[in-house]
């Protein structure tokens, strides 16, 4: 039986994205990405909507059907394809596994956002018009995306707002540290989409604070980002700097 048509529609810089490009390169699945600017905001176009209703990415095609909420898209690719698994088999794990991605999702994601958001989109938001702004606003269908837009555009987050955001972090960071201290992984003994699913934090949590997977100071954490971070997988899902492929010419593979 031949592979299903796979295609993406993620932006390089997107956690989410992130997220199931790394899924995807562990399962060994080849698919097709197609890239979605976000400065443009092809994510709030009616095309892209009509893939994806929230107005964000990714969005995953599986013979022409879209697949969309990152966790959700990883655990329909563990179940569609389930070699090599990337969950536990234990019922109390699974659980275990979606909470924590869940408060990846609900907590951490918020958090980075604030700094992603400033460095990428406050620059050219706060030059916008009130009619720019008021054309933006209207296309972006959800009240919270709006409200973050708007803050971009005339109301950025403070010095004490990103330290706020960088502790969430870090509690993130002592988290895995106290898991990974009973196991080398997230979830149990084995290597899931709970590691797959806190990997883009953990990136991007490094580039804001350097010593924070210090094997020093955290080396239960350390080592858990060092096994992840080299991890074929890790590699092919190109979850490199965010300063880097934030630049609209970022293009390594074609999408």
């Amino acid at each position: 039986m031949s592979q299903p048509e796979l295609t993406l529609y993620h932006s390089w810089i997107s956690s989410a994205s992130r997220k199931v490009r790394f899924c995807l390169a562990e399962k060994g699945l080849a698919y097709k990405p197609l890239k979605v600017s976000l400065a443009k905001f092809e994510h709030h176009s009616d095309w892209y909507k009509k893939l994806n209703p929230s107005g964000v990415v990714p969005a995953l095609m599986v013979d022409g059907v879209p697949y969309v909420e990152s966790n959700f898209i990883n655990e329909f690719l563990d179940d569609a394809f389930p070699a090599p698994p990337l969950r536990p088999t234990d019922a109390a794990e699974i659980h275990d596994m979606r909470v924590w991605s869940k408060y990846i999702d609900d907590i951490c994601l918020p958090a980075i956002q604030k700094h992603n958001w400033m460095m990428n989109y406050h620059p050219m938001a706060r030059a916008w018009t009130d009619e720019q702004l008021e054309e933006r606003l209207a296309a972006i269908p959800t009240e919270n995306r709006r409200q973050v837009w708007y803050r971009m555009a005339r109301d950025p987050y403070t010095d004490e707002e990103l330290q706020t955001a960088l502790n969430i972090l870090l509690d993130m960071r002592d988290k895995i540290e106290a898991r990974t201290k009973r196991a080398a992984w997230i979830v149990g003994d084995a290597f899931s989409l709970a590691d797959i699913n806190a990997a883009p934090y953990a990136k991007r949590l490094e580039e804001l604070d350097a010593g924070a997977f210090d094997c020093a100071n955290f080396p239960n954490a350390g080592a858990w980002w060092q096994a992840v971070s080299t991890r074929p997988g890790f590699i092919a899902a190109k979850i490199e700097s965010f300063v880097e492929q934030g630049k609209p010419d970022y293009d390594p593979v074609g999408g």
